[in-house]
C-alpha cells in the first residue's frame, strides 16, 4: 500500500519543477528559445520568397521559351508535310482546344486535312461488347484488316483501322467507305469529311494523327474499366501500324506539374513506348499542349513519313523533346497562267491580196495615214503588201491615201502614191513591204 505521504512528495516535486520552469521561461533562457525560434521562421520565411521568385522566374522564361518555338515553327514545319492527306483520330475525352491546335499546325505545314474522326463513348461501353464483336464479325471480310494485336479473330479495333485508311478486301470498290458507314451508324465513331471532299466517294486518308483522350494514368490502376479502355486504344493504334499507314501519337499532360512526373502522362503513350511491336510502327509524342509539342507532332509525323518511328518529348522513354529537322517536302507547283497570246502584225492577212514580202516585222516603221513626205527610193517601206492597187506605167496606184497623176502619167513623169514613185524605180505607200518595179513601157491609163 502506498503511504500518503508519499503522494504529498510526489505532488510537491511536480509544483517545484513547474515554478521552476516558469522561472527560466521568463529568465535568459526563455529570451533565447524565442529569439531562435524567431530566426527559423524569419529564415523559412525568405525561403519561401524566394522559391516564389524562383518559380516567376521560371514561368516567365518558359513563356519566352513558347514564344520562341511559335516563332520559329512555321519555318521549321514549312512544306514539311506537302501533298499528305491527314486524319484527326480523337478518342473519347480529348481535348478540342488541343485538337484545333494541332489542325491549324498541319495545315500550316502543307498538309490537307480531310477527314477528323470523334470515336464515342460506345467504343468502349462495357455494355456494349457483344455489338462491338458481332460488327467486327459483320465488317471484317468487307475490309483488309491486319493481324490483331492478341488473339486471331478479327477486334472493332482492326476493322475500324482498315474502314479509315480505306483498305478493301477487294470484293468491291469503294467497300471500306460502307464499313465506315456502319461503324458510324453503330455510334463506335463520328467522321467529318472536308468540304474539298467529294460526299459519296472521297479519298481515303494515308496519314494520322491519333490525339489521346482524358484516359489517366489512376483510372487504368484503380478503375476496372480503364484497363480494358487503355487495351482498346492500343489495339486501334497496333491496327493502324501494321497496316504501315504514316501515323503519330500525340499525348498531353507532361507539361503540367505532377508528382510523380508519370502521373500526369498519358497511359496510352506510355503504353505505346513500352510495347516494342508498336514503338516501331508508330511515332509520339506526349506534350502537345505546348508549342513545343506541337512542333515535334509536325516533324515526328514527317519522319514517320520517311519510315523513322521517333518518340519525343519530356516524359517516360523519350528519346528528345524534339527530333531533328528533316528537309522540307517538294513544294508542288501551280499550273502555269498561260500568258497573253502575241497580237497579229500590221497587215497580216493582206499580204496575200497585196502579194507584199513577210520579212520580220520588228523592221517596220510605223504606218501613218495621209501623204508623207518624199523619202529616197528603197523598194522597202516596213510593213507588208504592194501599192495596194496598180502601179502602172506612167500612172500611179492608190494606196490609202490618194496619188493622183497630177496631170498625165507620161513614161517618166512622176506620180504621188502617198510617198513618191518615179516611174522605172519602185514607190512607196506609207505602209510596209516592196513595192513591185513599175513597167517602163507603155502608154498611161486614163
Amino acid at each position: 500500500m502506498i503511504d500518503f505521504r508519499y503522494h504529498v512528495v510526489s505532488l510537491v516535486a511536480v509544483f517545484m519543477a513547474l515554478a521552476v520552469g516558469i522561472v527560466l521561461g521568463a529568465g535568459p533562457l526563455g529570451q533565447e528559445i524565442s529569439s531562435t525560434l524567431e530566426g527559423q521562421v524569419k529564415d523559412l520565411r525568405e525561403e519561401r520568397n524566394g522559391l516564389r521568385a524562383q518559380l516567376d522566374q521560371a514561368q516567365n522564361r518558359e513563356q519566352l521559351k513558347d514564344q520562341a518555338f511559335q516563332i520559329m515553327t512555321p519555318a521549321l514545319t514549312a512544306n514539311q508535310l506537302t501533298g499528305r492527306r491527314v486524319a484527326l483520330v480523337t478518342l473519347p475525352g480529348a481535348d478540342r482546344n488541343i485538337v484545333g491546335q494541332v489542325q491549324e499546325h498541319m495545315t500550316a505545314a502543307g498538309a490537307a486535312v480531310v477527314l477528323t474522326v470523334r470515336v464515342g463513348d460506345a467504343w468502349h461501353d462495357p455494355e456494349a461488347q457483344a455489338t462491338r464483336h458481332e460488327a467486327a464479325a459483320e465488317l471484317a471480310s468487307e475490309v483488309d484488316d491486319p493481324e490483331p494485336r492478341e488473339g486471331a479473330e478479327p477486334t472493332l479495333e482492326t476493322v475500324m483501322a482498315a474502314a479509315l485508311a480505306g483498305r478493301d478486301e477487294g470484293t468491291a470498290s469503294g467497300a471500306w467507305r460502307m464499313a465506315s458507314d456502319r461503324l458510324e451508324e453503330l455510334d463506335f465513331y463520328s467522321t467529318n469529311w472536308a468540304d474539298s471532299e467529294a460526299p459519296e466517294f472521297p479519298e481515303p486518308p494515308d496519314t494520322f494523327v491519333v490525339i489521346t483522350g482524358d484516359l489517366q494514368v489512376e483510372q487504368v490502376e484503380e478503375d476496372e474499366a480503364g484497363s480494358p479502355r487503355l487495351e482498346q486504344a492500343l489495339g486501334l493504334v497496333a491496327a493502324l501500324g501494321a497496316l504501315e499507314v504514316p501515323t503519330i501519337v500525340a499525348g498531353y499532360g507532361t507539361e503540367s506539374y505532377a508528382d510523380p512526373v508519370q502521373a500526369a502522362e498519358s497511359p496510352i503513350i506510355r503504353g505505346v513506348r513500352a510495347e516494342s511491336a508498336i514503338a516501331d510502327s508508330v511515332a509520339s509524342v506526349d506534350n502537345v499542349e505546348g508549342p513545343g509539342g506541337q512542333l515535334a507532332a509536325v516533324l515526328g509525323l514527317r519522319w514517320m513519313i520517311e519510315g523513322e518511328a521517333g518518340h519525343w518529348g519530356v516524359g517516360t522513354d523519350a528519346v528528345a523533346p524534339l527530333p531533328n529537322v528533316p528537309e522540307p517536302a517538294a513544294e508542288q507547283a501551280e499550273p502555269p497562267i498561260p500568258g497573253p497570246t502575241l497580237p497579229p502584225a500590221p497587215g497580216e492577212g493582206e499580204g496575200e491580196e497585196s502579194g507584199g514580202d513577210t520579212r520580220d516585222p520588228a523592221d517596220s516603221e510605223t504606218s501613218q495615214v495621209g501623204p508623207m513626205a518624199p523619202e529616197e527610193p528603197t523598194g522597202t517601206d516596213g510593213a507588208t503588201g504592194t501599192d495596194g492597187a496598180t502601179g502602172t506605167d506612167g500612172a500611179t496606184g492608190t494606196d490609202g491615201a490618194t496619188g493622183t497623176d497630177g496631170a498625165t502619167g507620161t513614161d517618166g513623169a512622176t506620180g504621188t502614191d502617198g510617198a513618191t514613185g518615179t516611174d522605172g524605180a519602185t514607190g512607196t505607200d506609207g505602209a510596209t513591204g516592196t513595192n513591185d518595179p513599175v513597167p517602163t513601157t507603155g502608154t498611161p491609163t486614163p
